[in-house]
């Protein structure tokens, strides 16, 4: 039998109050999230993150508030359901500064955004960082969203995943095709900093964009960032078989993810590329003390503090569906443009849950659709390693119910305990992030990937 191979781990934020599966818990005595707005706070968690050899720090993003509970946002604001939502893209520099080997991803839409910008932002986070940075594709699911962007209604899902197509090629253009790998001379003696001739236009005409170039940027150290991506839905999966480097999961049935996974490399192999170059990373929320009696302390400690209408008012966010407006008894539509595979029931049958079903699922802190686990580090560190043996899934993203306690207690209970069992490295990973990654050490992207078809020397 092999020896284990270390799996990932990164840690799950939003630069908001309420943050993430259990917004509430902000008003947990030990919590810190109040200090959102201090940089001190998040120079902290990352300090710690860093020192524990975490792969990544993740940051979560919106770009509207929740207002589809009672028909306006004010539970979310009681509540401080994903808000206030400040911009992560103006945490990550200072990080990477207090930081050494710890990567960073951060969600961005294609929806909303345009391509020619997010081109120049990303290529200058990946010179700061020095090949640290990741970038979580989404396509949005918050009406309220579409409304700041001047839209009456959010974009069709499909609709959605073709303008993303398109985005990304236009990246790709700016990333990979408008600067060749020689055209930086950086000179002072011959007075030249790079060739005009090796600097060209990308001239995008397509549906949605029409982009001229030249890349602003010149090229970083992985060119393309690291791509992230969650979409589960079938077009989802297909999204990601084309560009996902690393799937974010918010499933706990390890069956289920097999499925999943095995659906989304099937994909790729059949698009030239390997399995392996599709890592995944499965959401976890973990409650551990040294012992049993301690750790169900700190549960019950966190149940107090856990309210069903802030999680209410998540789910109709993410599903917009207005789940105050239903009797208990009612069945949920499923017509809807957000998370529609969180409203259908689990087993199969095609059938919509009941708003008393979703109460009862959100009934707790560890109900919900994420893998929640209670006990002690040696329990716990079970769960770790039989889920992940049965999911395949390559690690797991820490959803901290409280901050930053749940990773202190991360870093000073588990970690010891899966590092005894060979599934968490004992030595920081250095280099860029996608480097650390993929088994060939390569930083940029290889050559089986569709953003390779676009380099310099391939021609636009």
């Amino acid at each position: 039998m092999s020896d284990p191979k270390p799996l990932l781990f990164a840690l799950y934020e939003q630069a908001s109050v309420g943050c993430g599966g259990a917004p509430s818990l902000w008003t947990h005595p030990a919590d810190e999230r109040l200090s959102i707005n201090s940089l001190g706070y998040w120079s902290n968690l990352a300090r710690i993150a860093d020192q524990a050899h975490l792969d990544m720090l993740f940051f979560g993003d919106v770009l509207g508030f929740y207002d589809v509970f009672g028909g306006n946002a004010d539970a979310a604001m009681k509540w401080a359901v994903e808000a206030p939502a400040n911009d992560p893209l103006m945490i990550i520099p200072a990080l990477a500064a207090v930081t050494e080997n710890l990567a960073f991803g951060v969600t961005v839409t294609t929806s909303y955004e345009h391509p020619f910008t997010h081109a120049r932002r990303f290529s200058t986070l990946d010179h700061l960082t020095n090949g640290r940075i990741g970038w979580n594709i989404v396509t949005s699911y918050l009406t309220s969203a579409a409304r700041n962007f001047g839209l009456e209604e959010m974009i069709k899902h499909d609709d959605r995943y073709d303008r993303a197509d398109e985005f990304l090629d236009v990246v790709y253009k700016l990333w990979e095709g408008s600067w060749a790998n020689d055209a930086v001379v950086a000179d002072k003696s011959r007075q030249v900093y790079a060739k005009g001739d090796r600097v060209r236009p990308i001239n995008h005409v397509g549906e949605h964009y029409r982009v001229a170039g030249p890349h602003l940027t010149s090229p970083s150290p992985q060119r393309t960032p690291l791509l992230i991506q969650a979409g589960w839905s079938g077009r989802g999966r297909e999204f990601a078989a084309r560009h996902a480097e690393l799937i974010f999961i918010a499933k706990s049935n390890p069956l289920e993810i097999r499925q999943g996974l095995e659906d989304i490399w099937t994909q790729a192999r059949a698009r030239g590329r390997r399995a392996e170059d599709v890592k995944s990373l499965t959401v976890l929320r973990i409650v551990t003390a040294r012992t049993e009696i301690e750790a169900q302390r700190k549960y019950d400690e966190l149940q107090s503090n856990y309210h069903l209408q802030a999680q209410l008012v998540s789910y109709a966010g993410d599903t917009g569906i207005d789940i105050s407006r239903y009797a208990d008894s009612d069945a949920l539509s499923t017509h809807t443009e957000g998370m529609t595979s969180y409203v259908m029931r689990p087993d199969g049958s095609g059938k919509p849950l009941t708003a008393g079903d979703v109460k009862q699922r959100f009934a707790n802190v560890t109900r919900g659709s994420d893998l929640i686990l209670v006990g002690t580090p040696q329990q716990v560190a079970d769960r770790i390693e039989e889920h992940a043996r049965i999911s395949g899934t390559s690690g797991y993203m820490l959803n901290p119910l409280i901050s930053p306690g749940s990773l202190e207690d991360f870093v000073e209970l588990i970690i010891p305990e899966l590092q005894k069992r060979g599934l968490y490295r004992t030595q920081p990973q250095s280099g860029t992030f996608r480097s650390r990654l993929r088994d060939d050490g390569a930083s940029h992207l290889p050559d089986s990937a569709y953003g390779a078809s676009f380099r310099f020397d391939k021609g636009i």
